[in-house]
């Protein structure tokens, strides 16, 4: 870098099991804060979609096939590296060896 500046991002992970309210707690500091939040659980809905399948049996899927949790966190390394103010709302095994923040 040539006499530039690292430009300091604003970003917020929140990681937890399903229903451990990580949902809710990243509303809330959307709210106080006004931060933009970013799901990993919409990406994977996506991705289930894609392959015709239920979240239920693409859940079942993603544990047969682990590789594909690299490309989700990929998802959000992604939009973090494009936004800033932002909170990351992620399902802990989908973060679990990620370089996000």
């Amino acid at each position: 870098m040539s006499g530039g500046r690292i430009k300091k991002k604003h970003i917020i992970t929140i990681t937890g099991d399903h229903a451990s309210g990580q949902g809710t707690l990243s509303n809330k500091l959307q709210e106080q804060l006004g931060y933009e939040i970013y799901r990993n659980g919409q990406y994977v809905r996506k991705l289930a979609s894609e392959k015709g399948m239920t979240i239920t049996e693409f859940q079942v899927y993603l544990n047969e096939h682990p590789e594909l949790d690299k490309e989700i966190e990929r998802s959000a390394t992604i939009y973090a590296n494009d936004h800033d103010n932002l909170i990351i709302d992620a399902k802990l095994r989908m973060v679990c060896s990620s370089r996000i923040i």
